[in-house]
């Protein structure tokens, strides 16, 4: 489960989790009035609007960090209107939800800059007023410091990252190292900038401490450092803005800082956390804005395109009201929106081969997930529609036969910290075979979500019969249970494997009722040809033909091993599964596809898939029946089950995804695959060819 995951999350190319539903346009509002009635020195009539925009950040659909930059707006606004309360008590209220808020640099005066400071240094976010500078005692140089304060600021800086309060770690480092330039205070503030998510001025901390430890003799210092710096350079996400498809007149922004055009393209490294693009231009006097809000991962790399719109309703309406009664509709407008993502779709796939046996499939399945509070539920219903005229059939005289199977399934998934708990459940009713299956899964996100270990139990319990007999007349129950360890690995930005070892174990009788065995006379059998037709063996056998009986217990053993590669337009998925059970089958798989993004909404891929297995260990192609003092002897384990003796197939196809609506919320899927089966020493058969279609439509709705 874990390896399929992981591949689909690189086949779609790795995607961010979603802000908070009100963070872009809350941004993109202030914005606006700092740049429109603030700038005009219009302070009342932006306090008005930036007040109503409170109501898009209700409950929780705003960020902690959005919600702190409206309040910094609203106290800014106070401030340059002289009330001094109420501009502290909103900055109160910013620096209780982001204690890193501020003032916006171009739009703060003296005034606001100094009520600002004043409330953060009565505000229990800021418990290091003054620094370490203020506390030192004037004590004596530790040893190797040639500054007493350093050694002290540093002291503080240790203490400071004990207690995870890792703003002030880095102030009192920076101070230790601006009284003392120590390779240990340097490595110290490598520490807190990465604690405190700031990856790319912490590599450079370590790499500059790589480069002055040797000076010092510290070598072990050095290796460290060098190795944090790798690593962290190697796990650093970053953010590829793909060009819109006018350029001209389009202006970028990072982080609230101008990006040259000539980045577009190209990946740009960034810190994990929240990242803003803006981007600017104007079709005729109306202003286009695009404004995106990711939270970025470890090792992850997102692209985003730009797709330049005018302002969202609710915006333009804040924006352009000049009344109250104006705001006040603004305000009906802004009605919350959902972090619900559900997804429904239906598939119909088939399949047909040279042995005549047909299948027709049509499902319909839904899920929805929770984004921000991380659980989600699915269900599905398939349909089998069988029928088939194989040589099985025509070998024991019976007729064509059509069975139809019904498969209700239904799971769900919830997420306490690091581990995420799923549980599942399904039916599968035919004439004459009926189902029940449930099983449970946990798998916990380590080491910033790299490294993802995972364990699922499944249990089934199966009842086989014959079609239009009851179950009470005759009837064989069947117990499986499956256990399965599996380990996601993110091994770089674009690169995703996984491990799983399954383990089965099967009680209970799973011969076929109605698969009759040739049986051969001692000196017949060892003359038998591989692929004798039907009429040569009804000539050749014995007139007895029992029916089939497998062994009644079965354990199975699989390890799977894939790996997933993003390139810049495609992803290559590959996989290999190695089986063996207690029957003695053995089996590899190998499977490959490569799935190519040829434009916006069209994913075409090849598909290659090789299997090769031994037969069971009582597999014969020319099972042997003698003369016993009590009559004929047949084997007391036989089998007619092809799958089971030894074969190669070889299966190639492909297929095509194509997204569409405003934003690819639909979705069509082809594929196609023909299957060539040599089985190596059978009766009745040589090879088979087979034919496998699908048809799926998908919609996603928020």
């Amino acid at each position: 489960m874990a390896a399929a995951l992981g591949c689909a999350l690189i086949a779609a190319a790795p995607r961010a989790r979603a802000a908070s539903p009100s963070d872009g346009d809350v941004r993109t509002l202030i914005d606006a009035i700092y740049a429109a009635e603030y700038s005009q020195g219009k302070f009342r009539e932006a306090l008005e609007k930036v007040e109503v925009g409170k109501i898009l950040c209700e409950g929780d659909l705003c960020s902690k960090k959005v919600r702190a930059q409206l309040f910094v707006a609203v106290g800014t606004m106070h401030a340059r209107l002289g009330d001094a309360g109420k501009a502290k008590a909103a900055f109160t209220t910013a620096l209780a939800a982001d204690a890193a808020a501020a003032p916006r640099t171009e739009y703060a005066t003296d005034e606001v800059t100094a009520l600002f400071d004043e409330t953060r240094g009565t505000s229990a976010a800021s418990p290091s007023t003054g620094g370490c500078r203020a506390t030192y005692a004037g004590k004596a140089a530790p040893r190797g410091w040639s500054s007493g304060e350093a050694g002290h600021c540093h002291a503080s800086a240790l203490e400071a990252e004990k207690a995870d309060e890792f703003a002030r770690c880095e102030a009192d480092a920076r101070a230790a190292l601006e009284l003392d330039d120590q390779p240990v205070a340097r490595a110290t503030l490598a520490r807190c900038l990465e604690a405190a998510n700031n990856w790319l001025e912490a590599a450079s901390e370590w790499e500059e401490t790589a480069r002055q430890a040797p000076q010092t003799r510290n070598f072990t210092l050095a290796k460290q450092a060098q190795y944090r710096a790798t690593q962290l350079r190697r796990r650093t996400p970053a953010i590829v803005i793909e060009p819109p498809k006018d350029t001209e007149g389009v202006t970028l922004e990072l982080d609230g800082a101008a990006l040259p055009l000539e980045m577009l393209g190209q990946e740009i490294p960034v810190n994990p956390g929240e990242h803003t693009v803006v981007a600017n231009s104007k079709r005729g006097d109306l202003p286009l804005r695009f404004k995106r809000t990711v939270l970025l991962e470890a090792s992850t790399t997102v692209p985003i395109a730009i797709e330049l719109t005018p302002f969202s309703p609710e915006v333009r309406c804040i924006l352009e009201a000049q009344t109250a009664d104006a705001l006040s509709k603004c305000m009906r407008l802004s009605s919350p929106t959902s972090n619900l993502d559900v997804r429904i779709g239906t598939e119909v796939s088939g399949y047909t081969d040279t042995m005549d046996v047909d299948v027709l499939t049509p499902s319909v399945f839904t899920t929805a997930e929770h984004a921000t509070d991380g659980w989600g539920v699915n269900a599905a219903f398939l349909v089998d529609v069988v029928t088939a005229a194989s040589v099985d059939i025509l070998a024991t005289a019976s007729p064509r036969w059509r069975e139809v199977r019904y498969v209700p399934a239904v799971g769900g998934h919830a997420r306490f910290g690091d581990a995420d708990v799923g549980v599942s459940g399904s039916l599968s009713h035919e004439p004459d075979y009926l189902s029940v299956s449930g099983g449970a899964r946990i798998a916990l996100d380590l080491l910033q979500k790299t490294v993802t270990p995972s364990l699922a139990v499944d249990y089934s319990h199966d009842t086989s019969g014959r079609s239009k007999t009851p179950y009470s007349v005759y009837s064989n129950e069947i117990d499986r249970v499956g256990v399965t360890a599996g380990l996601g690995l993110v091994l770089s930005k674009a690169t995703f494997g996984s491990m799983t070892v399954t383990a089965v174990i099967e009680d209970g009788d799973t011969s076929k009722p109605y698969r009759y065995v040739p049986m051969f006379a001692p000196e017949v059998a060892p003359l038998v040809p591989k692929g004798l037709e039907i009429d040569s063996v009804n000539l050749f056998r014995l007139a007895e033909r029992p029916l089939e009986q497998l062994p009644d217990h079965r354990e199975r053993f699989a390890v799977a091993l894939s790996a997933a590669h993003r390139f810049s337009g495609s992803t290559l998925r590959v996989s290999e599964r190695l089986y063996l059970d207690t029957w003695g089958v053995k089996a590899s798989s190998t499977d490959g596809r490569f799935l190519i993004d040829v434009v916006d909404g069209l994913r075409l891929w090849p598909h290659l898939r090789f299997h090769g297995q031994t037969g069971a260990s009582f597999w014969e192609l020319a099972y042997v029946a003698s003369e016993g003092p009590e009559g004929l002897v047949v084997p007391t384990v036989r089998t007619g089950d092809r799958e089971l003796g030894p074969l190669i197939a070889v299966t190639g196809g492909g297929g095509a995804r194509v997204a569409f609506g405003k934003h690819d919320e639909y979705a069509v899927s082809f594929a196609g695959d023909v299957v060539y089966s040599r089985f190596l020493n059978h009766l009745f058969v040589k090879d088979r060819w087979g034919y496998f279609g699908a048809f799926s439509l998908e919609a996603e709705f928020d």
